[in-house]
């Protein structure tokens, strides 16, 4: 079967999560009480032993351990396990209210979602034991458009079980013991030209949607509000006022460990043991579709969301980078009042 028809009869394997009406009392307070009673997706709890395996459904024989390293970019090369507690997902959970997506996610108890460690530089493998800059990223991939031949598929970066179609992120980096800055990432490019034309697009306010590959993305910090003064002599391309009305948008490019801390427009809480964690991103921030002018995330819409959490080396056995990912969830985001 051509990997076209495979995506075109598989969508029915989904995880489906059915929306619940709109959900106005989602607050990112640490509490998450407003939690329990939207609907849970459970994802496999890894081991030391490297015995849980997970599957995609597009490539149900390939297995592969479902913490493992980020090395392995195609369906064949089976990823090598690298046990993290701070990055094995158990749990996912998706909402919306009227202008925003929530996603909280629960590591195993003793893990902690964002911990990195602190020293001078990156991590040395041939003196493991110095103090080095940790890493750490909270992935939300959406698949916007709900097709499977724009954005890119999720194994061009490394990130397992794969799914097809992922137009954007939404992303929280933590770095050298602190959160560092909260960001947007818009797949639509396939070469350096290319993501050029992005970051001309994106500045104008617009989103694009179109077939790319991993590799080519921009990356971006949005405000609703003015930069601080600090955030903007530390901004590596920008600040740039997006065009509209209001003319309070801003937007400024920028790249893994960049020196922050940027508040972005994305929030976040974790819990006091620091394995759950729970974010807001309005819908806002993923500007205007280029092709339609409508907004890039809306109500009504059905999008397939996957979550990852990837870390560098110092937490892991053996001490490489180490990423979990859940399965591909499709999720509407209904315009039904409760």
């Amino acid at each position: 079967m051509s990997v076209l028809l495979k995506i075109l009869s598989i969508y029915f394997l989904f995880e489906t999560v059915t929306s619940d009406p709109i959900n106005r009392h989602m607050k990112i307070d640490g509490d998450f009480d407003d939690w329990k009673n939207v609907p849970s997706y459970s994802d496999p709890e890894d081991n030391m032993e490297g015995t849980v395996y997970d599957v995609s459904p597009w490539f149900p024989s390939f297995k592969f351990p479902d913490c493992h390293d980020g090395d392995s970019l195609d369906t064949s090369t089976v990823p090598k396990h690298i046990y993290n507690p701070n990055v094995n997902i158990v749990e996912l959970k998706v909402a919306h209210d009227n202008s925003s997506l929530y996603i909280y996610c629960r590591v195993i108890d003793g893990g902690v979602i964002g911990k990195t460690s602190v020293g001078p530089s990156e991590f040395n493998k041939n003196n493991p034991s110095e103090s080095s800059a940790g890493r750490f990223y909270i992935m939300t991939a959406i698949n916007i458009d709900h097709n499977a031949t724009t954005g890119c598929w999720l194994h061009d970066g490394g990130y397992h079980p794969t799914a097809p179609g992922f137009d954007g992120n939404i992303e929280i980096e933590f770095y050298n013991g602190s959160f560092n800055q909260n960001y947007f990432v818009d797949h639509g490019a396939n070469n350096d030209d290319e993501t050029n034309y992005l970051k001309q697009q994106n500045k104008e306010n617009h989103f694009v949607i179109r077939p790319a590959t991993h590799e080519y993305f921009t990356q971006y910090i949005y405000w609703n509000h003015q930069p601080t003064a600090n955030e903007t002599k530390r901004c590596l391309e920008g600040p740039y006022q997006l065009p509209g009305s209001t003319k309070t948008n801003y937007i400024c490019f920028t790249k893994d460990k960049a020196p922050g801390p940027f508040n972005g427009v994305i929030s976040y809480a974790r819990s006091v043991k620091g394995n759950e964690l729970e974010l807001r991103a309005p819908f806002q921030a993923l500007l205007l579709n280029s092709q339609t002018g409508r907004s890039t995330l809306e109500l009504g819409m059905t999008v397939n969301i996957s979550l990852s959490l990837e870390t560098s080396e110092e937490y892991s056995v053996p001490q490489d980078w180490s990423s979990d990912t859940t399965a591909t969830i499709q999720y509407t985001l209904s315009n039904d009042s409760a």
